[in-house]
């Protein structure tokens, strides 16, 4: 094995494969993308070169743009506090003496790996105005005043959608926040309590710093996946009231393949590129001197 690690040729030929693939389906899609979002296309006309009129235009004559960078906006901040604050929470406790630790694992672990579409489905009918168990819950506590169309209004539709987004992937950070607290050596805890730490203090000023690592690719797992994020919206929401729960994925896909706009759909594919490259760099930057090594 160490023969063949030396062997540059042997490397070559075991990365090749997986090179090759990448180029195929993530590197040319990219470049292509780039390419069409200067054209004016719809398949069946010739395309016809406009410069960067797409662009233009999505800056200047398209609200619907805007509509869906503010609502993942709202979606990453959703997500952000329920995954990282809540997940971390959880992580927390589960790793402390709590009973029945493996059973919580799952219980909150099992929404990541349900289909986002029977995901989508079934929190459609809590919401539900009629029959959804979110207004009934809401009548029984006597508090019947607010219950509500949660999809259908503006106001609460795509803070719903981003509850749900949370809820789902909640589990899955929990687990990464808990093999890393499992992998602080146990002496270090120790020392903090000889010290005269305990509680929330131990967390404040050993954990949370000694987590770091893990926590800027939370970050960045999060900020990308709300970023680019379709399913739930297209789900539950299509998209609607109005496109007041439009993000940029959805809008993308409605402009490319129903209206049939695939010059446009590539100019908005590649600033969701873009702002995905921006919030790693960004997220990297502030993440680069706060690690901790033990």
């Amino acid at each position: 094995m160490e023969r063949m690690l030396r062997n540059k040729s042997a490397i070559i030929v075991f990365l090749l494969p997986a090179l090759l693939l990448y180029t195929a389906i993530v590197f040319i899609p990219i470049v292509a993308s780039i390419y069409f979002s200067f054209f004016k296309w719809d398949v069946i006309s010739p395309m016809k070169f406009i410069g960067l009129d797409n662009y233009t235009r999505m800056f200047t004559r398209d609200s619907v743009f805007f509509t869906s960078i503010k609502n993942m906006m709202i979606l990453l901040f959703v997500s952000l506090v329920i995954q990282q604050g809540l997940g971390f929470l959880l992580a927390i406790l589960i790793t402390g003496s709590i009973k029945g630790k493996e059973w919580f694992k799952n219980i909150f672990f099992f929404p990541a790996v349900i289909s986002s579409v029977a995901v989508g489905m079934m929190w459609s009918f809590i919401y539900n105005p009629e029959i959804g168990m979110l207004n009934k819950l809401l009548e029984v506590l006597g508090m019947s005043s607010l219950a509500n169309d949660w999809l259908s209004q503006p106001d609460t539709a795509m803070w719903a959608v981003s509850f749900v987004v949370g809820w789902q992937y909640l589990g899955y950070t929990m687990i990464l926040y808990i093999a890393a607290i499992q992998n602080i050596p146990a002496h270090i805890f120790e020392s903090a309590r000889i010290d005269g730490a305990v509680g929330w203090k131990v967390v404040w000023h050993m954990t949370i710093p000694l987590v770091q690592p893990i926590m800027k690719v939370t970050t960045i797992l999060i900020t990308i996946g709300s970023l680019k994020f379709f399913d739930l919206v297209f789900v539950m929401t299509g998209g609607g009231p109005a496109n007041q729960t439009q993000v940029l994925a959805s809008y993308l896909y409605g402009r490319s393949f129903r209206q049939f706009e695939y010059g446009y759909g590539d100019a908005l594919s590649v600033i969701l590129l873009l702002m995905c490259l921006a919030a790693t760099v960004l997220i990297n930057m502030i993440f680069r001197k706060s690690s901790i090594e033990y």
